[in-house]
């Protein structure tokens, strides 16, 4: 799926906004068995909330701006974005955010993101951020653009932070705060996984249906076939939304192959006289 070309990216502007409803309606990279749909996340009134957000997303910047800096800490940012969320939805209710789970000898066992009512449902929520590519296609061979970053020891940390809220120590932790212990774990897993042209044969627990880009390692693996279009060199703390690029980011040909590592959005010219990513490349080393 390329997720990209969604109908939402022609309408929303503001770029918080949408990194926000990236992190509500976009495909999870890998299935983890318990994921919360777009339509819990969304509730009856999410996408007039969003759009209101987008023709005035003050309260949505003020807010970031009182938990900023993030230290280019991705995964810090989309928390936040998120909080903003279960705090204001129209649908929502957030009782907890980060909450430590701490052993009777006082050591950390983690952290919950989130503990959250959504249309009066009790959730236990984990949010994970995650951008993997390889040659093979094959789940184990997944990783970031940090090879020490691996799909295998992500899925194995999600499987473990769901599990914390409902161990011993997790069940003292909520009972110390006065929260409830019935909490459903619940994950969201927002990411894109890069893969070789072409390629189709998507392994559990790989979601068929998540948005996909293109693995390479040189570019002379991708064909530029296409002259009308741009590319853009995305930094970190941008990778969560499409990207909409003003002229003047856009970069041509030979500009982006003197590029030896990172992720790049595509991008085509719309009469919103922005340019839109329409396709995401890994470019690996």
């Amino acid at each position: 799926m390329n997720y990209a070309l969604d109908a939402l990216w022609w309408k929303l502007t503001s770029q918080p906004v949408r990194d926000l409803a990236s992190l509500l309606t976009a495909p999870p990279l890998w299935q983890s068995g318990c994921e919360l749909s777009v339509r819990k996340l969304l509730g009856e009134h999410g996408f007039r909330y969003l759009l209101a957000l987008d023709a005035d997303p003050t309260r949505l910047t003020d807010y970031l701006a009182r938990r900023a800096p993030f230290g280019h800490r991705l995964g810090i940012y989309a928390e936040e974005l998120l909080a903003f969320w279960f705090t204001n939805a129209p649908h929502a209710e957030l009782l907890a955010h980060n909450l430590t789970v701490s052993g009777s000898d006082g050591n950390t066992q983690g952290a919950a993101d989130f503990v959250a009512r959504l249309n009066g449902k009790l959730y236990h929520i984990e949010l994970t951020c995650k951008y993997y590519g390889g040659g093979t296609g094959k789940p184990e061979d997944m990783r970031g653009l940090d090879p020490r970053d691996t799909l295998a020891a992500k899925t194995a940390k999600l499987t473990a932070q769901l599990g914390l809220p409902h161990i011993s120590d997790g069940i003292r932790t909520l009972r110390r705060h006065g929260l409830p212990l019935d909490v459903k774990p619940s994950s969201i897993v927002r990411g894109i996984g890069f893969f070789p042209q072409g390629f189709h044969a998507f392994e559990p627990p790989l979601n068929p249906y998540g948005w996909r880009g293109i693995y390479i390692q040189d570019w002379t693996e991708y064909g530029f076939e296409r002259q009308e279009v741009r590319y853009h060199l995305l930094d970190r703390m941008a990778y969560l939304a499409p990207a909409r690029v003003a002229e003047t980011e856009a970069l041509n040909e030979t500009e982006i192959r003197r590029i030896d590592q990172g992720l790049i959005a595509v991008l085509e010219l719309r009469p919103d006289g922005f340019w839109h990513e329409i396709e995401r490349i890994m470019k690996a080393v």
